[in-house]
């Protein structure tokens, strides 16, 4: 996981309102979590998220100056998620329009408005241009005209 329950509870709930949400369940947090790297990751399909967000088995491996402004997201819409499982004294039109804000910044991401310093998905040299690839082409059959 590229945020972690106490870096959420650090920069965007605080951990007692983590706890009250959660009942102290550590996991219903984590869920939440992956929910929005989830979310985020659909957006970042250009990008390469094994090293930007990690796997199961790794870290992530990109450090870039623009990763703190993708963990911004993640903890803005897990903020969110957690928010609409219950709100003791959250303001919860605060937390939606942050919500919406970092679905638009993902939205111009993903149409190529705006370029962040992250690295790039790796080309797949097994990719042939065919209808399941990135880029797709075709033409039309050749025509002989006769006169």
């Amino acid at each position: 996981m590229l945020v972690t329950i106490e870096e959420l509870g650090k920069t965007s709930l605080y951990p007692e309102t983590i706890q009250r949400i959660t009942r102290n369940d550590n996991e219903a947090a984590e869920l939440q979590i992956l929910a929005a790297e989830s979310l985020v990751r659909s957006y970042m399909s250009k990008y390469d998220c094994s090293a930007i967000f990690g796997t199961a088995e790794t870290q992530p491996a990109f450090n870039g100056s623009d990763v703190e402004l993708i963990k911004k997201i993640v903890k803005i819409i897990a903020s969110y998620y957690l928010v609409r499982l219950s709100n003791p004294n959250v303001k919860i039109e605060l937390f939606r329009a942050d919500y919406e804000d970092a679905l638009d910044w993902l939205k111009d991401l993903q149409a190529g408005n705006v370029n962040p310093d992250l690295p790039y998905r790796p080309d797949d040299e097994s990719q042939d241009g065919g209808a399941n690839s990135d880029v797709y082409w075709n033409s039309l059959p050749k025509q002989n005209n006769f006169f």
